[in-house]
């Protein structure tokens, strides 16, 4: 009943509005609002103590009620470029900074959406205070949104002379953010790969 009020009102009331009024996250609200498949229909309606093959409960519900089951993929893909330079790690898991604007850390992540479609996040933050810099959504994981979350960071501080720490994924190696930090003295810093423990703070973000 809750689920189908915020779904009714949404666009009214805000959906993070809505949720925070009764008491639900967002991650819960997606991973309920959706429509499970015949065969775990059937388990269900087999509580309530109707037997039903597979079969039936796919024709009342696909055909009959034209329900159908919204399929969420493990993991978004994309193709891998070619990585252009590596930078040493100049931290070293030394996340500990005296002053702000020092030290920056930057990572990718993604957002799940109940169509089943994924929405790439960019993120900044100061490892002084973990503060969030910059923080920018993308239909694509590319360098244009590295690129633009990075400028975002560095016109609301005022330009500062960073080190930008990452991991090796290849929008941070391309060629196009390599010669976009030269051109903003920023000093770029690189975790190991596979290491994730070499960029934790980004990540908690």
């Amino acid at each position: 009943m809750v689920y189908r009020f915020i779904d009714d009102n949404k666009n009214i009331f805000g959906l993070r509005w809505l949720c925070q009024k009764f008491g639900i996250s967002p991650n819960c609200y997606y991973n309920n609002n959706r429509v499970i498949g015949y065969r775990a229909m059937r388990i269900f309606i087999k509580r309530y103590g109707y037997e039903l093959s597979n079969t039936t409960m796919h024709k009342y519900m696909n055909k009959e009620l034209n329900l159908c089951a919204v399929i969420m993929h493990s993991k978004p893909g994309y193709k891998t470029g070619k990585k252009n330079k590596i930078f040493d790690n100049l931290l070293n898991q030394n996340f500990t900074v005296d002053c702000k604007n020092k030290v920056w850390c930057t990572d990718f992540t993604y957002m799940r959406q109940p169509n089943g479609k994924f929405r790439y996040n960019c993120s900044i933050i100061d490892l002084y205070d973990r503060s969030a810099v910059a923080s920018l959504n993308s239909d694509y994981i590319n360098t244009d949104l590295a690129i633009s979350t990075l400028k975002t960071a560095l016109k609301k501080e005022n330009y500062p002379k960073v080190i930008l720490h990452s991991d090796q994924e290849v929008q941070f190696t391309s060629w196009e953010f390599v010669n976009f930090c030269k051109e903003n003295n920023i000093t770029q810093s690189m975790s190991k790969a596979g290491c994730p423990y070499d960029t934790p703070a980004a990540r908690c973000l």
